[in-house]
């Protein structure tokens, strides 16, 4: 029964991933799932202009579990390199199993170019693994960001995803992907001491515009509760954050009104 629920999902998976757009590979890190996955103010896969807002370098892993389907998580591993004068940062997600897999690669590049301003840009490319398909479609893209610091305690961040974008090595009409964008606006603000509000608005050629919100409250200086909500799905997320010597754990839950729950486990290193 399992093997058969796989089976269809990544049939389901496959039909929409690239007739339809959808994207399982760029997913926001595992603390910004606990607040609803507003991602485009905590994650560079979603604004390539955050790689210049780290103090130190990073590398992180994320695991993401749909539904509590063994045969859907996805993956991703990043590295962030901030540098005076150019920052960099190299992401790389996968999704599904040995039946069906789709992979993507990110390499981001940002720059302070103020006190308050910071651009970036991004490449990806976008490609499948399937003994389905004689030939592995490959998409290429573009994505760029800005993150505005108006004051200390407010962080804005919009990017444009996946604009322009061409794909490559598709002989199927069936399977060619029209080109999309996606753009993301949101925010960050300590509104009172220890609790950081977050929010974005989603809009792209595939779905009506979203809102993702969430709120972090930290108790203590090393622990962090989370709760936030994701629209379009609808999912109500929640998850907790502990930071131990030059580690960050990160743990968080949504919660699928009919396909059920999907759990996040992340872990970074600080040096």
């Amino acid at each position: 029964i399992n093997t058969m629920r796989i089976s269809l999902t990544l049939l389901f998976l496959f039909i929409f991933v690239f007739i339809r757009a959808s994207d399982y590979t760029r997913i926001s890190n595992t603390r910004s799932l606990g607040m609803g996955g507003a991602g485009v103010t905590h994650s560079f896969s979603f604004n390539p202009a955050l790689t210049a807002l780290s103090t130190n370098k990073q590398i992180g892993v994320d695991i993401y579990n749909r539904f509590s389907v063994n045969g859907l998580n996805t993956i991703q591993t990043s590295f962030c390199y901030p540098n005076s004068l150019l920052s960099g940062g190299i992401h790389v997600a996968s999704f599904g199993n040995d039946l069906y897999r789709e992979n993507l690669f990110i390499i981001a590049v940002a720059k302070q170019v103020s006190e308050k301003v910071t651009l970036g840009i991004s490449t990806n490319c976008r490609f499948l693994q399937s003994d389905l398909l004689e030939t592995a479609p490959i998409r290429l893209a573009v994505d760029a960001g800005v993150v505005i610091k108006p004051v200390d305690k407010l962080l804005i961040g919009i990017s444009l995803l996946d604009f322009p974008s061409v794909n490559l090595s598709v002989t199927d009409k069936q399977l060619e992907q029209t080109p999309v964008y996606n753009l993301r606006a949101g925010f960050n603000w300590e509104f009172v001491p220890l609790c950081l509000l977050t929010a974005e608005l989603v809009s792209s050629a595939e779905k009506s515009v979203a809102v993702n919100m969430g709120v972090e409250y930290s108790p203590y200086t090393s622990f962090q509760l989370r709760a936030g909500l994701q629209g379009n799905p609808f999912m109500p997320a929640c998850g907790i954050g502990y930071e131990f010597s030059k580690f960050t754990l990160q743990m968080a839950a949504q919660f699928h009104p009919l396909l059920g729950t999907s759990t996040g486990l992340g872990i970074q290193a600080h040096f």
